[in-house]
């Protein structure tokens, strides 16, 4: 009896746990199905594939905030460091302050330092490759977003910037800073500028065969790394591999421990390529507009750069 009754028990546990495998199966097929649906729906979904020349928006509201606008035909982002007023504007306020056509995704993330939050970024995007598994976190912290409703974006969406930012490195992002200077006091209007004077050229197409000038400083402790750069791109030019010509080098007055490339110009394409000759592929570009500068760009060589063994 004992053992007709021992058997029951597993029977039942048996049928209980075919039901809940079954009920799991079923509600993974529904989320499939549901993650399918959302995908072709999505409005990213022709502007990804299709690689369409326009801009899509991601607004980060870490403090302050930030705004992305990442254009899929050429593969690259500009980024936007918002004010503290900027910050505390309603998102209707946003776009029609920054003329954005559409609404951003707007992303609400756990670490809410604006600085450390890049930084964080830009090694996801580095280790994604080599390690995949990592992927699962940025699901779990999606999720989570979901859940406390600090961010919106459908699963389609979430799926197709998910594809997309394993092929992006921080090299693929600019970041756009504005020289202080001093206010004048004027009885004019100020033009107001036009929303395709504020995107920075990512492409000229009309400079791709002139050499790009640039100026490299030493801001590490390592004697002598600035000379052997220059003759490391020398090298580059003479071999043919990349037309760079560097007119000054030196030591800067301020160390610091990450390598930082400042573009004066608008030739970013060149200075996406001399990243990677430098094997700086998770570095961004800063872009600073200098009408008086001497170079296109200023390199400064931080604690972290190695120098590469071989011209690439």
């Amino acid at each position: 009896m004992a053992c007709t009754a021992g058997y029951k028990i597993m029977e039942r546990n048996s049928i209980k746990e075919k039901i809940i495998s079954h009920l799991v199966l079923l509600a993974a097929f529904a989320l499939l199905v549901w993650g399918g649906l959302s995908y072709f729906n999505s409005p990213l979904e022709p502007i990804f594939h299709k690689r369409q020349d326009t801009t899509v928006n991601f607004l980060i509201l870490t403090k302050p905030a930030m705004l992305i606008s990442y254009n899929p035909s050429l593969q690259k982002g500009v980024i936007t460091n918002l004010t503290d007023k900027e910050s505390k504007m309603p998102v209707a306020e946003i776009i029609k302050h920054f003329k954005l056509e559409k609404a951003p995704y707007i992303f609400v993330p756990s670490t809410q330092d604006r600085k450390l939050f890049w930084d964080n970024f830009k090694e996801s995007l580095s280790v994604w490759p080599k390690r995949p598994y990592k992927v699962l976190s940025y699901i779990y912290s999606y999720i989570r977003m979901r859940l406390t409703k600090k961010t919106f974006v459908s699963i389609g969406d979430f799926i197709l910037i998910s594809h997309e930012l394993p092929h992006l490195r921080g090299v693929d992002f600019t970041i756009k800073e504005t020289p202080k200077q001093k206010k004048i006091k004027t009885k004019s209007k100020q033009k107001t500028q036009k929303p395709e004077e504020r995107q920075i050229v990512l492409e000229n197409q009309q400079q791709e065969d002139t050499i790009l000038v640039v100026e490299v400083f030493n801001a590490s402790d390592h004697n002598g790394l600035a000379a052997d750069v220059t003759k490391y791109l020398q090298t580059l030019s003479n071999e043919g591999i990349f037309k760079v010509d560097v007119i000054n080098f030196g030591t800067s007055a301020e160390r610091q421990n990450k390598t930082k490339i400042v573009a004066l110009t608008k030739r970013l394409d060149a200075l996406k390529e001399l990243s990677k000759h430098l094997g700086l592929t998770n570095t961004e570009i800063h872009y600073m507009e200098d009408k008086n500068a001497i170079s296109e760009a200023k390199i400064y060589l931080g604690e972290d750069f190695k120098l590469p063994k071989v011209a690439k």
